[in-house]
């Protein structure tokens, strides 16, 4: 079983790794992928054979407390059951060190291709999907508290960050606020919220949206509940056998429900630090960030991309430079075309990786 101790303690991660693509030893890009919430790495499994395609290197990584890595400890989750401001982000704090940590002892093991010059081959690019961007984006906004050493052994290989399909609630927003949520209902015990989420969160998740008027850019032109759309339910089609390969729902309870409550405004600064900090953005200042959302994924995903695009306009308007940014849409996609569609995404990740310098 692979895996890399990321902290002191000596917990680890588990990761699945498509291998060297024949013919590009010296040239390819590694594309590390963080899950999101009860979806664990095996969610993106389709996408290991057709990597080397691409002259990328896959490596599927499973977050603590799923399958093969290291649960958290009670003291990690009492920083985060409670109101305290610095818990919350010193947990996150730690996240970001700990992917930084894994990234380099990757590299390390594997003798990864350092990026070129030109961005277009090599080195890594780090990708969190739906609510994996939690876990992901500690490694910018607290590129800071990572030790130096790391920071510079991993300098020669990061190329990119990409927000894949991120949650609403990344930016410090309740669902609630339009009425329709899986884990925010504060009249709930986690137990229940955890209940709701095994039961119905992956229908939401799974729908094909049909958004009458994206070009609205306002969450009233968005389909907001699932029905039935023009295709079926990925999580739906899948068979018990597949649920069984890629969800692990004891992550729930345990520590998915209990993230929730970090106060909004770390997470708000932990996007805005990541973002759009001049002095953050110093560090690896070749790493820019890809926003990567699909045309008919849950609502709550493409309001979050147009905060996000307002955030880094604001940014424009003020003169700060932060980091490179974009936004591409994948088009006629859920949000699980790594499932559904793994041809097309594993080209379209291709296709953003091969694109780095067009920022």
């Amino acid at each position: 079983m692979p895996l890399i101790s990321v902290n002191e303690q000596g917990h680890s991660l588990f990761y699945e790794d498509s291998g060297v693509p024949l013919g590009t030893e010296e040239s390819y890009t590694t594309l590390i992928v963080i899950h999101g919430a009860s979806f664990h790495g095996g969610v993106f499994r389709r996408l290991l054979p057709l990597a080397p395609l691409h002259a990328v290197r896959l490596v599927l990584v499973n977050r603590r407390d799923y399958p093969g890595s290291s649960p958290y400890t009670d003291t990690d989750l009492a920083q985060i059951n409670g109101n305290d401001a610095a818990a919350h982000e010193n947990f996150q704090r730690a996240r970001g060190v700990e992917l930084a940590t894994f990234v380099r002892c990757f590299v390390e093991r594997e003798k990864v291709p350092q990026a070129s010059p030109d961005g277009k081959s090599g080195g890594v690019s780090l990708t969190g999907w739906s609510s994996g961007n939690f876990y992901t984006l500690p490694l910018l906004a607290y590129a800071d508290s990572i030790p130096a050493e790391t920071r510079e052994a991993i300098a020669p290989f990061l190329r990119s960050l990409i927000i894949f399909d991120p949650p609403r609630s990344l930016l410090g927003f309740s669902v609630l606020e339009h009425g329709f949520d899986m884990l925010h209902d504060a009249l709930l015990t986690p137990a229940e919220r955890a209940e709701r989420f095994a039961q119905s969160f992956s229908i939401w998740v799974g729908t094909y949206y049909t958004h009458p008027d994206l070009a609205s850019r306002d969450v009233s032109g968005l389909q907001l509940i699932p029905a039935e759309g023009l295709r079926t339910a990925t999580t739906l089609a899948m068979s018990a056998d597949d649920m069984r390969e890629v969800r692990w729902t004891a992550a729930l309870e345990s520590s998915e429900v209990a993230v929730r409550p970090i106060l909004p405004a770390t997470y708000a600064e932990q996007v805005r630090r990541a973002l759009v900090d001049d002095r953050l953005a110093a560090y690896w200042p070749r790493c820019g960030v890809d926003v990567v959302w699909c045309e008919n994924t849950v609502w709550v995903v493409i309001d979050t991309v147009w905060r996000l695009e307002k955030l880094r306009k604001t940014a424009d308007d003020e003169g700060i430079k932060g980091r490179a940014f974009r936004s591409l849409m994948i088009p006629g996609a859920n949000h699980f075309p790594h499932w559904d569609e793994p041809e097309a995404t594993m080209k379209n990740f291709a296709d953003v990786l091969g694109n780095d310098d067009k920022r």
